[in-house]
């Protein structure tokens, strides 16, 4: 079992490097990949978060509209409506989450 803790709550740091968004990156790819199945990601996965309430509803959106984004891109392609639509929503739901935690998300569009 892979144990993740996110830190969200890194608005008001100033001691944000490059390790912690290694981390964090790394913990939303394993992540990402878990949302497909434990057999996606090797194992089962234990998420603990650390953060606002309006932090931790932020990121579950941007996860969940990154997981929109990519089965629709996987049903009807890059250039697809539905596909063009689920990035929009990703778009403002990666913006919420930026803004509430300070953090980059870490995959681009």
């Amino acid at each position: 079992m892979k144990k993740i803790h996110l830190q969200l709550n890194q608005k008001d740091k100033t001691t944000l490097n490059e390790n912690v968004y290694t981390d964090f990156s790394n913990d939303v790819y394993f992540l990402m990949q878990s949302l497909y199945g434990p057999e996606a990601a090797g194992m089962n996965t234990k998420l603990s978060l650390a953060g606002s309430q309006n932090q931790i509803i932020s990121f579950f959106a941007a996860l969940q509209s990154e997981k929109k984004y990519m089965d629709s891109y996987i049903k009807h392609g890059l250039n697809g409506g539905q596909t063009i639509n689920s990035r929009y929503q990703l778009q403002d739901a990666v913006k919420k989450f930026e803004f509430e935690t300070g953090l980059r998300w870490p995959f681009e569009h």
